[in-house]
């Protein structure tokens, strides 16, 4: 990762918490250094801690913040403006499917109400005439 890459995130973090009084990716974030541990995090969405602030903003944040350098923005100038200014690519952005947002309670609960209707299906089956 190179040194502009980190300097754009940590400008994001700063913006982040200046905006929340939290951390992007939760207080245990900064303790992670291996690879599988950095896998499992996941962005908390500045809009659940200030509900208040607009969702392009947030869009905004999470590009800033993003685990990979890629992913975010190349020069500092375009944060800024995307916090200054609505940009229409975090303004149309709906509700994220409950499958990319938890995918573990998403197949949890599949597996319950798969595990429900057996349970029904067999009291059924065992007493129907």
């Amino acid at each position: 990762m190179g040194l502009g890459h980190t300097r754009h995130w940590a400008g994001g973090v700063i913006a982040y918490e200046l905006l929340t009084a939290g951390l992007p990716y939760g207080e245990q974030s900064d303790r992670l250094t291996s690879a599988k541990g950095m896998a499992r995090l996941h962005y908390g969405s500045a809009r659940t801690k200030r509900p208040d602030l607009p969702g392009w903003m947030d869009g905004a944040l999470e590009k800033a913040v993003r685990l990979d350098p890629k992913r975010r923005y190349t020069v500092e100038t375009e944060l800024v403006f995307d916090l200054r200014y609505p940009n229409r690519e975090f303004s149309e952005r709906t509700v994220r499917p409950l499958l990319e947002r938890n995918p573990v309670g998403f197949w949890r609960g599949v597996a319950l109400l798969s595990l429900l209707a057996n349970l029904v299906l067999s009291y059924w089956l065992h007493h129907s005439p």
